[in-house]
């Protein structure tokens, strides 16, 4: 797959590529899953938590000045060393730090929702820009590549593209920090309605329901492909799959 710029990248298409494994993928949506109800199946996903790198960044330029100019201190002095213009140098980056990190809590919450049963997909873009809201199937999102400061790559990262507008940094945003296909699988498998419910603790209590809502339809055949078998939670259900829906 082509990784030149966002522009030429093709997207990845409605398909279940790969398994999605524990490790990187299963066990976070058991952890931060906000919200499931047995009569929509709203899966509520929140992004990330923690401290952002620009906070990061600027505690650790305080930490270096800090210590570079009590090294300079001991050998130069208070007024020689700039008295004043000292302690606002050595406060700036504390200051940038503590911008940044409020600043992560008057942003609108960052969320992903994904409605299994109606097809429609949530995603929120940078900033204050509006979420987006969408058909599923009209998400358009890559396999991004993840460079470095020194222009090294990092690996690959899913994003999204606002499909309103194409504008890089304007409501765009990073579905998943790695593992893009495992993600991207994830996604398809929990937003095709006609397979089961995807690998996850958090989908046990709602497994049996779904068995029986797609039972009673005939077990339609599934929206997207898969180039692994998704077979149902137990031997007895696919062999009902089997026999009402033929696959």
């Amino acid at each position: 797959m082509s990784t030149r710029n966002w522009f030429k990248k093709d997207a990845l298409p409605f398909k279940i590529l790969t398994k999605p494994t524990p490790k990187n993928v299963v066990d976070w949506f058991d952890e931060v899953i906000d919200g499931l109800d047995d009569e929509e199946l709203i899966l509520i996903l929140r992004a990330r938590g923690g401290i952002n790198i620009p906070t990061l960044l600027c505690v650790f330029v305080g930490i270096v000045l800090t210590i570079a100019m009590s090294i300079g201190l001991l050998f130069y002095g208070w007024e020689k060393f700039g008295g004043k213009g000292f302690l606002i140098t050595l406060s700036t980056p504390f200051i940038a730090a503590l911008a940044s990190y409020l600043y992560g809590f008057i942003l609108p919450t960052k969320k992903i929702v994904l409605k299994r049963y109606t097809g429609m997909m949530t995603y929120p873009s940078y900033g204050f820009y509006p979420h987006m809201t969408l058909t599923f199937t009209r998400a358009t999102v890559y396999k991004s590549l993840i460079s470095g400061p020194d222009a090294t790559i990092g690996g690959y990262k899913l994003a999204a593209r606002n499909p309103y507008n194409t504008g890089v940094g304007k409501g765009n945003y990073d579905l998943a920090p790695a593992d893009p296909e495992e993600w991207w699988s994830y996604f398809v498998w929990y937003m095709d309605q006609n397979r089961p419910l995807p690998p996850g603790k958090s989908f046990d209590p709602y497994r049996d329901k779904d068995f029986e809502r797609r039972k009673a339809a005939g077990f339609p055949k599934p929206l997207y492909k898969s180039n692994i078998p998704t077979p149902e939670a137990t031997k007895e259900q696919q062999a009902e799959r089997e026999r009402i829906g033929g696959w």
